[in-house]
């Protein structure tokens, strides 16, 4: 029996292991702050902002409205993310995406690469560029990209996948200013930018899967721990858990 007892202990502990959570959730009620974890509050750059009531997947939402310009900055991200390793996902509606308009910047405004809204495109600029207009003017769009520690990226326009390649150039590794720019053009080229709104921007210390990517329209997830995720794994767990049950039912 205690040998049974111990197996499912080592595998309860196991079930926890494969688990971890987002590492900051901006849900922009009124707040800058992280309705999760102890992530830094966003700062807005210059420009105007405010908070409004937006309907968002048919519904009336408070929503973060910024001028052309007016992004927002997250830093640092020292012990939040690591500088090459994380995803980060934004329900944001853009006003104007026609040309380059950023959205992520890795470089604190110093350096034209990033992500972009190109024409409707995702593009990690120079690098990789994704299909057709998926990006529409006057809608909300989910907006995610992801980045391993070796380079893998991929990234996704309301689920869908956009991009995906290696960042050999290191254009999505953020740099020693630690920090992560919205919405904002850099200094080297300024003007592309779009006005707009987001609803919520949620950051991971690790990559997401294309289904934990659909699942962020939801509530707060679990996800899994890279390296320790295999397909049917809780089910497995569940399955000799029961078994282990069974088997102490049996003895008595």
């Amino acid at each position: 029996m205690r040998a049974v007892l111990g197996g499912m202990v080592s595998l309860l502990a196991l079930a926890g292991a494969v688990q971890a959570v987002e590492v900051a959730d901006y849900r922009f009620q009124g707040s800058y702050a992280s309705s999760v974890g102890a992530a830094p509050v966003l700062t807005a750059l210059a420009g105007t902002q405010s908070f409004v009531t937006d309907t968002v997947a048919g519904s009336p939402t408070t929503v973060l409205s910024f001028a052309e310009g007016a992004g927002l900055v997250l830093t640092p991200t020292t012990g939040l993310i690591a500088s090459n390793t994380y995803s980060v996902a934004m329900l944001v509606r853009f006003d104007d995406v026609s040309g380059y308009r950023k959205i992520l910047d890795f470089r604190n405004g110093t350096d034209d690469d990033g992500l972009y809204n190109y024409s409707g495109e995702l593009y990690l600029y120079p690098d990789f560029e994704g299909t057709p207009t998926p990006i529409t003017a006057g809608a909300y769009h989910w907006v995610v990209m992801t980045r391993d520690g070796a380079g893998n990226i991929v990234g996704y326009v309301d689920a869908a996948q956009q991009i995906t390649g290696s960042d050999t150039n290191g254009i999505g590794i953020i740099d020693a200013a630690n920090t992560l720019r919205f919405f904002a053009d850099d200094t080297t080229t300024t003007g592309e930018e779009s006005a707009g709104a987001v609803s919520r921007i949620r950051i991971f210390d690790h990559v997401l899967s294309q289904p934990e990517v659909a699942a962020l329209g939801g509530p707060a997830i679990a996800v899994p721990v890279p390296g320790t995720s295999r397909p049917g794994l809780a089910a497995l767990l569940a399955l000799v858990l029961a078994s282990a049950l069974l088997a102490l039912a049996r003895r008595r």
